[in-house]
């Protein structure tokens, strides 16, 4: 007999002797055995990561275990799923938000092991009524991934008990658990489950709604809209122009309006998440729109995000614009590709293309928003003031070991850097070329 078969024979004795002995002697031993076949997992975890090809035999091992389980303590299966889900529940409580969690497995694992999170924030949901007791936008969150996963079967969905799970659902799952393991801790910018319901929370602003506020944001999202679905470049900067300059004095306005009523400046954390290829690129995108609006961009490389942090006006309307100008960029950066026959569909030329368009972006909304707040006068140096020092404030909470990124110099493609100034120069013009 082989040492593998004689090790497996020896576990399934050790199973049964843990469920015949005496009570007390039973909880010892079904303690010693569930050690061991959580020993096997982590060694099947370590295949699964490295060398997933190799880690079939362990799979069947762990199969074998869990069908002669006579208990779900000692199936190796439930083991697991129950790892993962008490593991999403600490990623809450140190900032994680559903769709963080399931964004950052899509870049650090594979394709199946983030859809198998994503099923597993489900379930974990659906465990602590979280549909009910969450904050709306964690609510709102859930919704979308439930849009996208199904969670049917709860659990024993997720990893089928009692040895029924094929190679690629355990590799999954393995997989998934390793980097849950791993997971590092985010900033808390929503409420986290343990205070849900209770009166003791945390204070977290959140966005105005209604009347005039919710008209602008309205007028705000059609000119980018229309910026976005023309075909003609001047229509496509005008409209992104007039929505730069009504984005800044709207702005102006809803700062004016809270200093005059007192009080502290409410500060806002939102994050964003960036999609690859190309992350970096747009995350520098997504900075320029930030600082034009007076708004602080913290990128987070391990989870492919940047935290906006702000005041709430400020942070929705820079969402809106950066959506809408990474859509610009896209379609201009495909169109070069298109016209130069494939010639300019490189790597190097599409980041060369992103940075130069986030750089002219930069200087062109910049000198859009300088427009708008010159005809309001000396009054708004205070109010800026303050927002400043809040905003600051908020940072050095959140990140208190902030580093800034490497200023060295990057070899960038000429073309690409010449095509992205070009778009940009397209995308955006002085402020006023509609009006409103």
């Amino acid at each position: 007999m082989g040492n593998s078969s004689r090790r497996r024979r020896d576990q399934r004795r050790a199973q049964t002797r843990a469920t015949r002995a005496p009570h007390g002697d039973a909880d010892d031993d079904a303690q010693a055995v569930q050690q061991q076949i959580i020993g096997l997992i982590e060694l099947a975890a370590r295949f699964a990561v490295s060398a997933p090809r190799s880690a079939g035999p362990r799979i069947v091992h762990l199969n074998e275990l869990g069908a002669t389980a006579p208990v779900p303590q000692l199936d190796p299966a439930a083991l697991v799923v129950d790892q993962c889900l008490s593991r999403i529940r600490v990623a809450w409580e140190h900032g994680w938000q559903p769709q963080d969690l399931v964004h950052a497995a899509r870049r650090r694992t594979s394709a199946a092991s983030a859809r198998w999170i994503a099923r597993a924030v489900l379930v974990e949901a659906d465990r602590t009524d979280a549909s009910t007791r969450a904050p709306r936008p964690w609510v709102e969150q859930l919704e979308a991934l439930a849009s996208r996963h199904d969670h049917a079967g709860g659990p024993d969905g997720l990893l089928p008990p009692r040895g029924r799970a094929a190679v690629q659902e355990w590799t999954a799952a393995l997989v998934a658990m390793t980097f849950l393991n791993e997971l590092p801790r985010s900033q808390i910018l929503v409420p986290p489950p343990s205070q849900w319901g209770t009166e003791q929370r945390v204070s977290f602003a959140a966005p105005r709604s209604g009347g005039r506020h919710d008209k602008t944001l309205t007028k705000i999202r059609a000119l980018l809209a229309k910026a976005e679905s023309t075909e003609f470049a001047a229509e496509a900067e005008a409209f992104t122009a007039k929505a730069q300059d009504l984005m800044t004095r709207h702005s102006i306005d809803e700062a004016l309006v809270a200093d005059e009523q007192g009080g502290p400046v409410d500060v806002l954390g939102v994050r964003v998440l960036i999609h690859h290829p190309y992350a970096m690129e747009k995350a520098s995108l997504l900075h320029v729109v930030a600082e034009a609006n007076r708004t602080r961009a913290v990128w987070n490389d391990f989870a492919s995000s940047a935290t906006l942090v702000g005041v709430p006006t400020d942070v929705a309307q820079v969402e809106m614009l950066f959506t809408s100008t990474l859509v610009q960029a896209t379609r201009a950066m495909t169109r070069a590709g298109e016209e130069s026959h494939g010639v300019d569909r490189s790597s190097s030329f599409r980041k060369a293309f992103l940075i130069a368009y986030a750089h002219r972006i930069g200087e062109r909304l910049t000198s859009s928003s300088d427009d708008a707040v010159a005809t309001y006068g000396s009054d708004l140096v205070p109010v800026f003031q303050r927002q400043e020092e809040a905003i600051s404030g908020e940072v050095e909470r959140l990140f208190p070991r902030i580093t800034s990124g490497s200023s060295r110099r990057r070899q960038l493609d000429l073309r690409g850097w010449e095509a992205g100034t070009r778009a940009a120069d397209a995308a955006v013009l002085p402020a006023g070329a509609v009006e409103s």
